[in-house]
């Protein structure tokens, strides 16, 4: 595993109370970052921020809802305020919003509604905490990390509209970079499988070991495998902007 001295710095990971937003708090807050935990509020955020300072690392929760922009940008107002400042954000947060496949063919379960709340959770939360975490990045030279997917470059994921909204946070990221250059580098990962031990996500598919058996490395990456993808790109890349960096086991070779 990649490592770095983070003491001093400051996070905010959205999704963090679960799957690979978990991980990836686990990972800065271990290395030393103070990391606010930015997930709706209830038992899951409370149960994994009570867990990790625990653990005593230095990590509090950041209850919030990225589908109301006024929410989202409070959350990282009142995250950076409170830990002095912000060097870090890491949008992790998303969600199928489906929990089994819809064909591209079935328009019909493809509603208005259905799209909305995919670009609202997926695409329009990334804008939002950018956004709102724009000028503290730049005041401490910051770094930002989205989460797309591997069914954003090539479709075939649980929707349609999910393909598009990953399509559009690798476009997003593209132009964040251009946008807050030079002081913020802004990049992404695009995941493939998830391994489902290997962090406490709410869904699971019950035929990812049989998915990601076809992957050069046949198998579902770790929570952990994909923070420390998220870590490079915060804490080193230095010349390493606009980018998104496919963690995917191989699907895109």
């Amino acid at each position: 595993m990649i490592t770095a001295d983070l003491g001093g710095r400051r996070t905010i990971v959205t999704g963090g109370a679960s799957g690979i937003g978990l991980s990836t708090v686990r990972m800065f807050a271990g290395l030393g970052s103070t990391v606010a935990i930015a997930d709706l509020a209830g038992d899951r955020l409370a149960e994994s921020a009570a867990a990790l300072a625990g653990e005593g690392l230095d990590v509090f929760a950041a209850p919030t809802d990225l589908r109301d922009g006024d929410l989202a940008r409070r959350m990282v107002t009142d995250a950076a305020e409170r830990m002095g400042g912000l060097d870090y954000l890491c949008n992790i947060a998303g969600h199928s919003v489906t929990h089994s496949v819809i064909p591209a063919e079935d328009l019909e379960a493809q509603t208005e509604e259905f799209w909305d709340e995919m670009l609202s959770v997926n695409l329009l939360s990334v804008y939002r905490t950018s956004h709102a975490a724009a000028p503290y990045l730049k005041a401490s030279r910051g770094a930002i990390v989205n989460c797309a997917s591997m069914s954003g470059w090539r479709g075939g994921g649980s929707s349609s509209p999910y393909c598009v909204a990953k399509a559009g946070v690798i476009s997003l990221t593209r132009e964040l970079a251009r946008g807050l250059a030079p002081e913020v580098r802004v990049n992404a990962i695009s995941p493939s499988y998830v391994h489902p031990d290997s962090t406490n996500f709410p869904v699971r598919w019950d035929t990812v070991f049989e998915d990601s058996a076809a992957l050069p490395l046949g198998r579902p990456g770790t929570g952990e495998e994909y923070a420390e993808a998220c870590l490079f790109l915060c804490a080193g890349a230095s010349y390493i902007t606009g980018q998104t960096i496919g963690v995917d086991g191989g699907w895109s070779a």
